[in-house]
């Protein structure tokens, strides 16, 4: 792969055969000429500014679409560059097909943390077999797959240890969901707890939650994934409303489903009682009880592990699934139910009612991407999502609005919005010009609470006050508004009453997030409290 031709031609023949309809790449060689090359076989070429941008687009993309999403890289460094962003499929589980030079090697030691795996393509001539091979391994696997492209005039490369295949999915001890299948016998008030690992089980494990009365929760990465369930009480753990964490509180045993208990999940370990039996399906053996004391781990895949206790559990039992409990979660399981007392401030709102607000006035169908931190709270807690599909968690600083790129290229029906804080998009502020470049229909709500107070003070972010996003957004191509008030608002609605096909910035003065930020750091402290 040369400046002169980023991809083979071997290959970009090959895209269309593998239902690739996107490409994501940077900067470098030969845009126009490859993009021209791609519309031939109706394969869009979405250019970033830098590669950890371009990964976490194609990352997202993947996930939401369901369709394998390819990721050019032309540089020697580019997987070191775009290491970031293809840790978000750590996460996603997302297929992804890496194709880079035979010379990439600055990255390898990234390749665990981006749960990477490497093929080699030494022979162009080997392309259709070695191009659908790969392909495969990241579909069926739900990774990357970096393949490593060598030039005509190149002595033979291999990875660092050789190629590694990834092991089948591991099929749980009988024995094992035997001793589950006891404790789901017995409950009486059961939970399922879902999380990312698990998301694809989901219709597996709701016939399992009704076989065996149990409630079902999500972590906060599979936000909306049993949206339509009258047994469905929200998101476990901090963004829990109190109904739904007393409902927790009483259970007498919760499964975890690919989730991994981690202390946001569980408020650090005391939302469950003591009391109370606590098992956990992972495939990967490692994560059980890694986080939170368990009673029984099972290492297997969800869905077949549901399956089986489908089968082990003929009878259907009522469990946690009383009227009384029904009404308290139609009434109680939404913030909105809940209420609060607005945080009022001159020239500023409060950013759980600008969510609120939003929340009226966006279409249904809509694609929610924020990143872990300060502004998951208010976003969340009154932004709805149509489906698990209408979500997604970045849990790397600065590539939120990239990730949210991807989102809106993946779902054109939907709208796509991103929530983040001022200090982020400030890092990802190149990305702006991608977003307008490419005519992305996308909400930026940027979250800055800065505005008064000393950079780096509790509780706010450190960005300088004077920064005038407004101006930085315009030299990206980006149009904006400053949102301070509700009748600030009428900017969006009219965005969305024109053709929106381009992207608007809501650079919102709000106030301090205190009732979220000190449930984050009570996190690390070990206590707990609900401002």
């Amino acid at each position: 792969m040369t400046r002169q031709s980023r991809l083979p031609g071997e290959i970009a023949n090959l895209l269309p055969t593998l239902d690739v309809r996107t490409v994501f790449g940077t900067v470098n060689g030969d845009c126009a000429g490859l993009a021209a090359e791609l519309a031939q076989h109706q394969t869009d070429l979405i250019i970033a500014r830098h590669e950890a941008g371009a990964a976490a687009m194609a990352a997202v993309h993947a996930r939401i679409s369901g369709q394998l999403a390819v990721l050019l890289l032309d540089r020697t460094y580019g997987f070191a560059a775009a290491a970031p962003g293809l840790a978000v499929t750590r996460h996603d589980h997302a297929p992804i097909l890496v194709l880079g030079p035979h010379d990439q090697t600055d990255g390898m030691p990234l390749l665990g943390t981006c749960d990477t795996l490497v093929q080699n393509l030494q022979d162009l001539r080997q392309a259709n077999a070695v191009v659908v091979q790969a392909a495969r391994t990241a579909r069926d696997h739900q990774r990357p797959v970096l393949l490593r492209i060598a030039s005509q005039e190149a002595a033979p490369c291999s990875a660092p240890g050789g190629e590694r295949a990834p092991a089948p999915a591991p099929v749980a001890d009988p024995a094992v969901v035997g001793e589950l299948a006891g404790l789901l016998a017995q409950a009486q008030r059961p939970v399922f707890i879902v999380g990312r690992g698990a998301a694809r089980a989901a219709e597996a494990l709701e016939r399992l939650a009704e076989r065996t009365g149990a409630l079902l929760a999500t972590s906060v990465a599979t936000y909306g994934l049993f949206t339509t369930s009258p047994w469905n009480i929200g998101i476990s753990g901090a963004l829990a409303t109190p109904d739904m964490a007393a409902i927790l509180a009483e259970a007498d045993l919760v499964v975890a489903w690919g989730c991994s208990l981690d202390p946001w999940t569980t408020r650090r370990g005391t939302l469950f009682p003591a009391q109370a039996h606590v098992a956990q399906i992972d495939i990967d053996p490692a994560a059980l009880g890694l986080h939170h004391r368990i009673d029984l781990g099972v290492a297997g895949d969800a869905a077949r592990t549901a399956e089986a206790l489908q089968q082990a559990l003929p009878q259907t039992r009522t469990g946690y699934r009383t009227e009384p409990v029904r009404e308290r979660i139609a009434t109680r399981s939404r913030w909105k139910d809940v209420g609060y007392q607005p945080a009022l401030a001159a020239g500023r709102i409060d950013p759980r009612t600008l969510s609120l607000l939003l929340d009226t006035i966006l279409p249904a169908e809509r694609t929610l991407t924020v990143e872990l931190g300060t502004t998951m709270g208010p976003a969340i807690s009154q932004l709805r999502v149509p489906d698990a599909d209408g979500f997604c968690l970045i849990p790397t600083p600065g590539l939120g609005l990239a990730g949210a790129v991807g989102a809106a290229l993946a779902r054109c029906d939907r709208l796509a919005i991103a929530v983040l804080d001022i200090d982020s998009t400030l890092m990802a502020a190149a990305e702006l010009e991608t977003a307008a470049r490419h005519r992305v229909p996308l909400l930026i709500v940027v979250h800055d609470d800065s505005a008064g107070v000393e950079p780096g003070a509790p509780g706010t972010h450190a960005t300088d006050p004077a920064v005038d996003l407004a101006l930085i957004a315009a030299a990206h191509g980006c149009p904006s508004a400053v949102i301070r008030r509700p009748a600030d608002l009428t900017v969006v609605s009219e965005w969305l009453a024109g053709p929106h096909d381009y992207p608007l910035l809501l650079h919102a003065q709000v106030t301090r997030n205190d009732w979220w930020f000190e449930d984050v750091t009570t996190l690390s402290t070990g206590a707990w409290h609900r401002g």
